[in-house]
């Protein structure tokens, strides 16, 4: 009799290699999308705030 696939199957360990690979392209994946995050916060907060700063500019008038 023979088992052809069933010993492949359930809660068998994986090979350590391919966890570790795994592993390394989740953290990059991760480490890539905060840092896009961070370049679109640091841009939504620069354009903030260079809007405010023309809005201020515009509505106080010189010598007063």
């Amino acid at each position: 009799m023979r088992l052809d696939g069933i010993d492949q199957a359930g809660f068998a360990p994986r090979s350590h290699a391919r966890v570790r690979r795994n592993m390394m392209m989740a953290q990059l994946i991760t480490s890539l999308a905060l840092m896009l995050s961070i370049a679109v916060a640091a841009t939504a907060v620069s354009i903030g705030i260079a809007h405010a700063g023309g809005v201020v500019a515009a509505t106080v008038k010189p010598g007063k």
